[in-house]
């Protein structure tokens, strides 16, 4: 009978939830407590003077972002892909090596696409891309949003500068031809470490695309994606090298 009571105690507990993931150690108040969801202090809300779009802060962390994902209930999808429109848990973790996570939102009446990127290794936020689609528009709606989206940023980052997106030894014609293909991209902060971008006036395009990065992380996630490939080729090697 008592072997029965202990037996059953087991299954009760390897089926609560506290049992049916990762426990953490954590310090509340001066007191060491145990938990089924990380500590406080391993969620990084990253830099309060950066902010991108929709609030995202670079250098916030993925436990974070996920942590204000819930509490938003945004339908964040794994990747770049566009799966669920509403909050899932288990999608959102379902990838512990995910590095980039989007969602669908409305701006100015407009759909958007955005995507979020972290760093492989740090998990720091470094980039933000947003896609405004405006197929649908009218060319002299299409033309107003991108001026207001102009305005807008400029509002809030300052001056802009433009650079072609075509060569620069282009023949006129060419470029006539391109700049109504392609456009401009208008780049604020261009000597800051925090460089937003905007591409796509041209009256042929289909959408518009804002881009976020910051320099430091983004280097870093340079320098991180490069060692993590060094460091499994070279395991590779190490193992296959024998038969080459």
């Amino acid at each position: 009978m008592k072997y029965n009571q202990l037996f059953l105690m087991g299954l009760v507990l390897i089926n609560c939830p506290l049992f049916a993931s990762e426990i953490y150690k954590c310090s509340v108040d001066g007191k060491v407590t145990f938990q089924d969801f990380p500590c406080e202090e391993a969620y990084d809300y990253g830099m309060s003077e950066f902010a991108t779009f929709d609030g995202w802060k670079y250098g916030m962390n993925i436990l974070a972002f996920k942590k204000q994902a819930k509490e938003r209930q945004l339908a964040v999808n794994v990747g770049s892909s566009f799966i669920y429109s509403q909050y899932n848990e288990k999608h959102i973790n379902s990838n512990p090596d995910a590095r980039t996570y989007s969602y669908r939102a409305t701006v100015a009446g407009e759909s958007a696409n955005i995507s979020l990127f972290f760093t492989r290794q740090s998990q720091a936020l470094y980039q933000v891309n947003v896609t405004f689609f405006v197929s649908g528009l009218p060319l002299e709606e299409k033309k107003y949003f991108y001026t207001s989206l102009v305005n807008h940023l400029s509002s809030k980052y300052g001056q802009y500068i433009e650079a072609k997106d075509y060569p620069i030894n282009v023949n006129p014609l060419s470029k006539v031809f391109l700049n109504n293909l392609v456009g401009t991209e208008k780049v604020w902060g261009s000597n800051s470490d925090s460089v937003i971008s905007l591409t796509g006036n041209a009256p042929s395009i289909i959408a518009y695309k804002l881009d976020y990065k910051f320099i430091p992380l983004l280097n870093q996630s340079i320098k991180e994606t490069t060692q993590t490939i060094m460091t499994h080729t070279d395991k590779n090697f190490s193992v296959g090298a024998a038969i080459l």
